[in-house]
């Protein structure tokens, strides 16, 4: 097994604990989407698969803009994680 494929194993792993964690309605999903949304991203621009490293990016923009949506429901609802 090469690293590439490893790396897309603990991305993979990391992405599911993301779901995981959203499941919970817990904040902290979305730090995990980031790490697995741009680590795909690296691993698909590595390897020339331009279709889904900008999938991966429109991922990894959501996951940015869901940290800042739950805070501001966090703050609005006092609402804790």
């Amino acid at each position: 097994m090469n690293w590439i494929e490893i790396i897309g194993i603990v991305s993979t792993v990391i992405a599911v604990g993301g779901v995981l964690a959203n499941n919970r309605k817990l904040r902290w999903c979305f730090l995990l989407w980031m790490v697995s949304n741009a680590t795909s991203m690296a691993i698909h621009i590595d390897a020339g698969i331009w279709s889904l490293a900008g999938r991966d990016a429109a991922f990894l923009i959501l996951a940015v803009e869901g940290w800042f949506l739950w805070g501001k429901r966090n703050l609005t609802t006092n609402e804790h994680e």
